[in-house]
């Protein structure tokens, strides 16, 4: 059996949620009618745009909603399709190639305990985005709310990465030295820009919990995976090309972020966590 046939055996149903998306549907859903899909479905959250419209041009599968947040969207689709294999979540401002998607499809087929994984992240320039990554670190997510780690080239990163003493102690520069490599890591969280997941592990874990609006609803799925004996993995060669939407504004992203985090913390995080998230969440955007 060849690497087609094998790939076209995962019954995939793949899920774009769109807000406000009109600019950049065309580049999700026209790259995914090259891949060997079961069913591509939309569930949009209350545009004010033509993206219905644009979205009915590529699929009959049309959900319309409030908006409800990316999770909630994605659990409301998922029960329109239970008899998939797989759900292949993308977002409308990224692009998947064939190739990297049979990549996705041999993983999951591969190793039965693959719960979901993900490619890499690569921006329309060509430059490399954080597609997966270890724990959650507020130590990290200070620095990056403080601008620190802005100051540090990737190549630098990439180079730091390779200190096995750095990388003991800093698990995100492990996490960026494997990224660039074939192998297909375990990561502790994939981005939910772009993952496959496998629908047996999805509905033994309920879903995305709705509580999270939108940013954290992927780490905390991952987590969930994880706890449920599930491995989450990142392939080094794969990848998905992401156009940073500008449906919301990168402020009102930051706040989203920041609210994301508020609520990961809330959920998992001791007293000190959840005091530093919301003291995080208070500083300018």
């Amino acid at each position: 059996m060849n690497s087609q046939d094998r790939e076209r055996n995962v019954k995939t149903v793949a899920i774009v949620v769109s807000h406000n998306s009109v600019r950049d549907l065309p580049m999700s859903l026209g790259s995914l009618r090259e891949l060997p899909l079961a069913e591509v479905v939309v569930v949009d959250n209350a545009s004010s745009d033509d993206s219905v419209e644009v979205a009915a041009r590529y699929t009959p599968h049309v959900l319309r909603s409030s908006n409800v947040g990316f999770g909630k969207a994605i659990n409301a689709a998922v029960e329109q399709f239970p008899d998939a294999e797989a759900y292949l979540l993308l977002n409308p401002d990224a692009a998947l190639t064939p190739d990297s998607y049979a990549e996705l499809a041999r993983a999951l087929q591969d190793d039965g305990k693959v719960g979901v994984v993900a490619p890499q992240m690569r921006y329309a320039d060509g430059e490399p985005g954080i597609s997966a990554g270890p724990e959650v670190s507020l130590a990290k997510e200070w620095l990056a709310a403080l601008r620190v780690d802005h100051l540090v080239p990737g190549r630098v990163k990439r180079g730091l990465a390779r200190s096995q003493l750095l990388r003991s102690r800093l698990p995100m520069l492990d996490y960026l030295d494997k990224s660039g490599s074939a192998a297909v890591a375990d990561v502790a969280w994939v981005s939910g820009f772009c993952m496959l997941v496998r629908a047996t592990a999805f509905r033994g874990v309920n879903g995305f919990d709705p509580s999270f609006f939108l940013y954290f609803e992927d780490v905390d799925l991952c987590r969930r995976l994880r706890g449920a004996g599930w491995r989450v993995v990142s392939i080094g060669t794969a990848w998905a090309m992401h156009r940073e939407s500008t449906s919301t504004s990168a402020v009102g992203k930051n706040r989203l972020y920041r609210s994301g985090l508020v609520a990961y913390c809330d959920k998992y995080g001791t007293a000190m966590d959840k005091f530093s998230a919301r003291a995080l969440r208070r500083l300018p955007v």
